[in-house]
């Protein structure tokens, strides 16, 4: 019974004589007939013909009975030898019905088991024409010797492997070919160098076989199952038969793997929310996009796009709004850009866009672009049954007519962006070459800033704070102050809004919060009970942890005479902010005092603040030092009297402000007319001399 096939190490063809392409050759030319197979029956070696079709030897001379071990011709004929058939066996031998009808023959090496005793035969297989019209099999064997186990194991590996196995003439002749191969490429014709898509390769296999032509490619290949995506691998090998140089061809189809590993780089290199290209696309394909303008003689520019206040959108209208509004602002942007332009989306609210202008245009042209940008932004946007406004804060950096790199023109932008937000957002702004040493000096004092939290450099200053009636400290403010190691002054006003921006402000204020209630404590021990207030940074509200830190400390005060006070900036309150609304309620209901400092300076919504439990407003100094500051004193003096607040001013600094203050009824004051800010020391001396 026919249970196995194996393929030999010498050669399998497609075809034993070309037929004459413009004749087409009749069927009785490509096969023997089964009355013209007669002529084997003297011969000394095995013949006999296979019915494909129905799985059964239909003659056999007898040296093939003596193969099959067949007690006579009618007991072979009787066998049905589709029982013990595998799947792949029954495809190869319609495989080869096909092969016949296109005057092929095939030199193989059969495993048969008669009787389950295994015999290995060395075969040549031809078509032969049935009486009825159907192909069989003429079966030529010659017996193998069963010593030959690596020949055996070797054939019949490459006939069951699914990797396509080929040789090459020197000429491009298809001299061999696996089962797998002819699957793949069933007709000859099919298996020509031109299936090979790959220009290169084809003219590589065509040529003289060569060492230097090894190696693995990647290659479309025409198929039967249409055109697929081959790794071919290439190796110099000899014809077994001829002696010659050849090309042993092995391919594994990997259009799949090829489909799938583009689409992860689609996926990797593209913003799943936009669909635009992210950062890691954008990182690759500049340097090629300026290499390209610069060959064309243009100039390229980067533009950094930064949403303002986004996280506001989020807070109100949750995230699934914001993710609807960077889709719009992502078709806005698309249409205000040329294009040309190559756009991405870095990452949250940033987007970047490269884009070039013919040599010679100035950085007008740039600046033309994002303000158009700016303009398609403000336009409302229907989000959520919202309509929103937004706008956006732009950085451009220009290439030079030196070699520019994208991480040169990416840090430039970044530093024109930090300057446009730093301005009040909703503007472009070019790279400067002072906005690279302003960059400097924040990484210096951002280090020092560092340090200082770990080494403990930080210190809390106060400037007290007068009763306008009795002319006594009752309060102060705590500054704090940055000690450098350098003995060089750094300046709230420098360090503040760099702490806010890498975060540190956190730790900053956590640090002031506990600092001052240590400090009020001592105060209460030497007999001197008043305020102390500290500056909370509109940053701190977000951090949940500033929260529970003013519940904790919250039992180590509450019996001291004296309070903390909170004081947070009036801009902090311009917009309905429910959710900061909540934190000011918590922070109220805990005992602590809540002061609007630099009042005077925004532009309120006055309805607005009646909303928050605000209980002393600080005017600012800029009032008081104003030329008609009697007529903006009065009218703030007024709204808090309003809010029933108590009134502080600050910035007095000569006894003409301080009288007019002590008239109209002010509170309290604070500048350098009574003192500067001083160390914790110096004000416990102070509020001792008083008593």
């Amino acid at each position: 019974m026919l249970l196995h096939l194996f393929a030999n190490k010498l050669r399998l063809v497609y075809l034993n004589k070309a037929p004459d392409r413009k004749r087409p050759a009749s069927r009785r030319t490509l096969a023997l007939t089964i009355a013209e197979v007669e002529v084997f029956r003297d011969s000394r070696f095995p013949v006999w013909v296979f019915d494909i079709d129905r799985s059964r030897v239909i003659w056999a001379n007898d040296p093939a009975q003596e193969v099959w071990a067949a007690a006579s011709p009618e007991e072979l004929r009787a066998r049905d030898m589709s029982a013990d058939m595998s799947t792949s066996v029954r495809a190869r031998l319609q495989q080869y019905q096909v092969g016949f009808s296109n005057g092929m023959h095939f030199d193989e090496q059969w495993t048969i088991f008669p009787h389950g005793t295994p015999r290995s035969l060395l075969c040549r297989f031809r078509g032969c024409l049935m009486e009825d019209g159907r192909m069989a099999m003429l079966c030529e064997a010659q017996a193998v010797n069963p010593d030959d186990v690596n020949l055996l194991r070797s054939s019949q590996a490459l006939l069951y492997t699914a990797v396509m196995v080929t040789t090459y003439s020197a000429t491009g002749e298809c001299t061999y070919a696996n089962p797998a191969a002819r699957r793949a490429f069933p007709v000859a014709e099919q298996a020509a160098l031109t299936r090979f898509r790959n220009a290169a390769l084809r003219e590589l296999l065509s040529s003289t076989p060569d060492a230097a032509s090894e190696g693995t490619y990647l290659s479309d290949v025409v198929t039967s199952r249409g055109v697929r995506r081959h790794a071919v691998e290439i190796r110099q090998s000899y014809d077994p038969l001829e002696g010659r140089m050849n090309f042993l061809v092995t391919e594994v189809d990997v259009t799949e793997q090829e489909a799938a590993k583009r689409e992860m780089a689609i996926l990797a290199t593209s913003d799943a929310l936009t669909g635009l290209r992210n950062r890691t696309y954008l990182a690759s394909a500049a340097p090629a996009f300026l290499a390209s303008a610069a060959r064309n003689g243009k100039i390229a520019a980067l533009l950094l796009l930064d949403i303002d206040r986004f996280k506001f959108v989020n807070d109100s209208l949750g995230h699934a709004a914001g993710d609807t509004l960077l889709q719009e602002i992502t078709r806005r942007l698309s249409h205000a850009l040329p294009e040309t332009a190559l756009l991405s989306r870095l990452g949250g609210d940033e987007f970047c866009c490269l884009l070039t202008e013919a040599e010679g245009v100035s950085e007008r042209a740039f600046l033309r672009v994002g303000t158009g940008i700016l303009r398609q932004l403000r336009r409302p946007m229907l989000v959520d049954n919202n309509d929103l406004s937004v706008s956006a804060s732009i950085g451009l950096a220009m290439s030079e007519k030196g070699m520019t790199t994208f991480d040169d023109l990416l840090r430039k932008a970044d530093l024109a962006l930090f300057d446009a937000k730093g301005s009040g957002g909703n503007a472009v702004r070019a790279f400067r070459p002072e906005l690279a040493e302003r960059s400097h000096r924040f990484l210096m004092v951002d280090t020092e800033l560092r340090e200082a939290l770990s080494r403990n450099r930080l210190e809390l200053f106060y400037q007290p704070r007068v009763s306008l009636k009795t002319g006594k400290i009752v309060a102060a403010e705590a500054l704090i102050r940055l000690n450098s190691p350098t003995g060089s002054l750094v300046l709230p006003g420098e360090f503040i809004p760099i702490a806010e921006a890498t975060g540190r402000i956190a730790s900053i204020g956590r640090w002031v919060l506990r600092e001052a209630v240590r400090h009020l404590v001592t105060l209460r021990e030497t007999g001197a009970g008043m305020n102390l207030s500290v500056n909370v940074s509109p940053k701190q509200f977000e951090d949940p942890s500033f929260l529970a830190l003013l519940r904790q400390v919250r039992p180590t005060i509450d019996g001291v005479e004296g309070d903390i006070e909170l004081e947070i900036t009036e801009n902090v309150l311009v917009e309905t902010d429910r959710r900061l609304q909540r934190v000011l309620k918590q922070i109220s209901d805990l005992g602590y005092k809540l002061a609007i400092d630099d009042f005077g300076t925004a532009y309120s919504n006055l309805a607005s603040l009646t909303r928050y439990p605000i209980s002393c407003i600080k005017i600012d100094r800029s009032l008081i030092a104003h030329k008609d500051f009697r007529l903006l004193v009065t009218g703030v003096m007024t709204i808090a009297r309003t809010f029933g607040a108590r009134i502080v001013a600050e910035g007095v600094e000569t006894e003409t402000q301080r009288h007019w203050l002590e008239k109209h009824l002010c509170d309290e004051f604070q500048g350098f007319l009574f003192s500067r800010p001083v160390p914790f020391a110096d004000l416990q001396r102070m509020v001792a001399a008083e008593r």
